[in-house]
């Protein structure tokens, strides 16, 4: 059941998290069609994503203020507990990080609807077995791997690359290089995630 949750985990936030919530709602770094948008909404709120909006709108301020007091997540002025535990608390964004998002209607749907949804999920799980591999597994190891990201990918007040954080934090090891290149699909040769936009996803867009 282990190996199942982690595979599942890793599958989900690899899609939903790293190509869809980062790549492609706060970096337009390609294009895609709606079912694919609703694909990776899907599957970033089962992570615990929450809603792509705020999650973009509050990455968005971490580039534009990265290491800096105004930085939501940085370990030097938020506390390395905080930034491990995924504690920090932003209490307002900024219209203009997220007045694109805002125009999505499938953005908006699952910003409104998204926790409502992710209950339903989650009861559903609950009463044909699986909550834990697909529901209480892929919740906690996007807490616990994002959170270490958001620490360990951050040193001497500079981004760095981890790639071993690939492990728990899909697609997200080479930290250093994608805040020198935000809007590169592809991050590494070894970036699973570039490797998906690009067969599956970009492939699927020119084919519609």
């Amino acid at each position: 059941m282990i190996i199942i949750g982690y595979a599942f985990y890793y599958v989900a936030a690899l899609i939903g998290i790293s190509v869809g919530y980062h790549r492609y709602f706060t970096h337009r770094s390609f294009k895609t069609t709606p079912y694919i948008e609703v694909l990776m909404l899907t599957l970033g709120l089962i992570c615990g994503g929450r809603s792509a909006l705020t999650w973009a709108g509050v990455h968005r301020m971490h580039h534009a203020k990265s290491d800096t007091e105004h930085d939501p997540h940085s370990p030097k002025f938020v506390g390395m507990w905080n930034v491990l535990t995924s504690s920090w608390r932003v209490n307002y964004i900024p219209k203009k990080y997220i007045v694109d998002l805002i125009k999505n209607p499938r953005v908006r749907f699952f910003h409104t609807y998204g926790k409502y949804m992710h209950i339903t999920y989650a009861i559903v799980m609950l009463f044909g077995g699986l909550f834990v591999p697909f529901v209480l597994m892929a919740f906690v190891l996007a807490w616990v791997g994002f959170g270490m990201l958001n620490y360990f990918a951050h040193k001497d007040g500079q981004p760095a690359d981890v790639p071993i954080l690939n492990l728990i934090a899909p697609g997200e090891g080479w930290h250093k290089y994608h805040h020198d290149h935000p809007m590169k699909h592809r991050l590494n040769r070894y970036d699973i995630a570039g490797w998906f936009i690009e067969r599956a996803i970009i492939k699927t867009k020119s084919r519609s």
